[in-house]
């Protein structure tokens, strides 16, 4: 782990087992298979990919809400993996999480006042500290003035404003990172960047590492400097956000491209091109390279045997997929209007 590294992850697995009549093997969802990145601190980073892919398991694998089947994590040098007792209450404490339904995630028996309350209760906050901490969340998070919300109960506040409480109840107790699992896609569209704007402002001046997990590319743009593109539980390209969009390099990346709505009128008359078929199981995953079966550069004999490696041909943009073995890159990119 390098200095100024927030978290470290290094080939990590988390595998759900499978039974059959109740006691018998029959296997193992791969939902995270060989994960690997680093995030440094004040970072943020969007991790991009379609339903199924693992972006939610992995989100729950850093938070220590899923024990890891293999691998090894570190949070601002801390291993995570294994976590037990005071060692795991310190990671829950200084790793925050906004999870993708407000409105579900909030219980609905408490007001803003005591669900803000509870974390600082579990972690022995002391109770001169906890009112303020309270408002000043509630102020960062432009729930104001506090003394309009704090008797509220969840089904007083709108969509937009429960999704603020979520932000606010992941930074009371002063986290160093936050992970937000599809933040705004039970939004209405008008409030999204909004509330992504909010999440960055909040990064930003609390020096946080932020990881953001959504299937739509187009909001990506608005949030992190970073994007790792997920496909079949694997990370398959790594670059910044800039890079990604205006050169994705893996086919499955100029497809998730491809698939954003275009605001255009004639550009939408535009039929697009969509991959194939459907994602692969994650009890058998294909042999090789797991978007093969899908995939029109496929290469008999070595996509569908042979697992590619991570190749970087372009400096700061790692790519796993044999079309840049060798530095001999297929020409990826997508045009600036499409993204």
């Amino acid at each position: 782990m390098t200095e100024g590294t927030l978290l470290s992850v290094r080939n990590l697995r988390t595998w759900y087992e499978l039974r059959k009549w109740g006691f018998l093997r029959a296997g193992y969802v791969r939902a995270v298979d060989g994960v690997s990145f680093d995030l440094g601190r004040r970072e943020a980073v969007t991790i991009v990919g379609e339903s199924g892919s693992g972006k939610t398991t992995l989100a729950k694998t850093l938070l220590g809400l899923v024990a890891p089947t293999d691998g090894e994590m570190d949070v601002a040098g801390r291993r995570l993996d294994g976590a037990k007792g005071k060692a795991l209450s310190w990671i829950r404490s200084n790793v925050g999480f906004v999870q993708q339904d407000p409105y579900g995630a909030l219980p609905p028996f408490m007001n803003v006042r005591r669900i803000l309350s509870e974390p600082l209760d579990i972690h022995k906050v002391a109770k001169h500290e906890r009112e303020q901490r309270i408002r000043d969340v509630l102020k960062e998070v432009r729930l104001i003035p506090a003394e309009d919300y704090l008797h509220k109960y969840p089904h007083m506040l709108s969509g937009g404003q429960q999704q603020r409480l979520v932000i606010a109840r992941s930074l009371v107790l002063d986290p160093k990172l936050i992970v937000a699992d599809e933040p705004v896609s039970m939004l209405d569209a008008s409030v999204r960047v909004e509330v992504l704007q909010l999440l960055r402002n909040v990064q930003e001046e609390h020096e946080l590492g932020v990881i953001y997990i959504t299937h739509d590319l187009s909001t990506v743009r608005y949030f992190s400097e970073f994007a790792f593109v997920m496909y079949a539980a694997k990370l398959v390209e790594k670059a910044e956000v800039k890079e990604l969009i205006h050169n994705p390099l893996h086919p499955y990346s100029q497809a998730l491209l491809t698939a954003i709505s275009d605001p255009d009128a004639e550009n939408a008359k535009i039929i697009k091109e969509v991959p194939a078929g459907e994602p692969p199981s994650l009890v058998h995953p294909p042999p090789g390279c797991r978007f093969h079966p899908r995939c029109k550069h496929f290469m008999d004999g070595l996509c569908d045997v042979e697992e590619p490696p991570a190749f970087v041909p372009v400096s700061g943009h790692e790519v796993e997929c044999w079309l840049y073995r060798e530095g001999e890159g297929a020409q990826g990119g997508t045009s600036e209007e499409s993204a």
